[in-house]
């Protein structure tokens, strides 16, 4: 089977880019939120080159890679190759009235609109890295059902998955709200609860069962659409589709297990049968080299990178490094 890959990405330092940003924020005002509106939210550095890099060296055997952004390119990027196309916004986006979109989710449930997609595709952020070989089999099964990569063995059972108001302060925002969202959403129309947890890693996706939930659900899609920024009310399209795979046994649950944390005998038995694994680093922790240096040691499946607007200039530095002593290697899709 044919598999592609998806990133979403924008140049956060772009002025053009930002002029219509803060025009469009300063319109709308105390409608957008201090975390959808977050310059952390859009900063880039690098990071795809480093991504494309990973994908590259361990995953040969991929299709075609759609990159999807708003009338922008990396400077670096060879948009010429045969395996790489741009795609602008404008040009997935059924209504263009909300254009332009600083929302990922709004972006997010467009993206099964990108022409010449293959049936079986795989989201990335352009923060989310591949740490070693991997085959089509990692992410989906041998006939093609997509995984969704779990944060446990067994779903958990969590208060705050069905009602918002359980969650706890540093969790409240817009992005749990809609994981909220999209979980009632299947539990309302299927009349089954999903309480599995998704790592914030790859996801292999069904363009046709998208095209099958936009229908379905479309008053959501709809209304996610036309966010320009983060809003509550609106859904996760892959989560969405993660709750409705499971639900309709259409994808197959595949735990992952955090390489920095103490194994459990569970992890151990999980590891002898699959060997998949997962790092997440907090750029704002005190412990970032040396998480940074256990995912050199162990080399995960997949691994992800998250910063906040406070990440001090030596730990950017310290990921700048890192990236570069990890994926040493130009990919063929780099400007030499």
């Amino acid at each position: 089977m044919k598999i592609d890959i998806v990133y979403t990405w924008v140049d956060g330092a772009d002025p053009k880019w930002n002029k219509k940003r803060n025009a469009i924020a300063e319109k709308l005002g105390n409608k957008v939120s201090n975390n959808a509106n977050s310059e952390a939210r859009f900063k880039q550095n690098d990071e795809l080159k480093y991504s494309l890099r990973s994908v590259f060296q361990f995953a040969p055997w991929v299709n075609n890679i759609f990159i999807v952004t708003d009338n922008q390119s990396p400077s670096w990027l060879d948009v010429s190759h045969p395996k790489i196309t741009i795609i602008d916004h404008a040009s997935i986006f059924k209504d263009k009235a909300p254009l332009p979109s600083f929302s990922s989710r709004g972006i997010e449930s467009n993206l099964h609109r990108i022409k010449n997609l293959s049936g079986h595709f795989i989201s990335f952020n352009d923060d989310v890295f591949l740490g070693r070989l991997t085959k089509p089999t990692h992410f989906f099964t041998p006939i093609g059902k997509p995984y969704k990569f779990t944060t446990s063995i067994l779903p958990q059972k969590r208060k705050w998955h069905f009602d918002r108001s359980k969650l706890k302060s540093q969790q409240n925002n817009e992005h749990k709200h809609a994981i909220i969202n999209s979980r009632k959403l299947i539990s309302s129309s299927l009349k089954i609860d999903i309480h599995h947890d998704f790592r914030h890693t790859v996801k292999p996706m069904f363009k046709s069962v998208i095209f099958e939930l936009e229908k379905k659900y479309s008053t959501a899609f709809l209304q996610t659409s036309k966010h320009l920024f983060r809003e509550s009310s609106a859904i996760v399209p892959s989560h969405l589709f993660g709750f409705y795979a499971i639900a309709k046994n259409i994808g197959k649950v595949k735990y992952l297990k955090l390489i920095h944390k103490k194994a459990r005998w569970s992890d151990i038995l999980y590891k002898s049968i699959i060997n998949f694994s997962y790092a997440y680093v907090n750029l704002s922790t005190a412990n970032v080299q040396a998480v940074l240096n256990k995912i050199k040691k162990v080399q995960p499946s997949t691994f992800y990178i998250n910063q906040y607007s406070d990440i001090s200039t030596k730990t950017i530095e310290q990921m700048k490094l890192f990236l570069e002593s990890y994926f040493p290697e130009k990919a063929e899709y780099e400007i030499e």
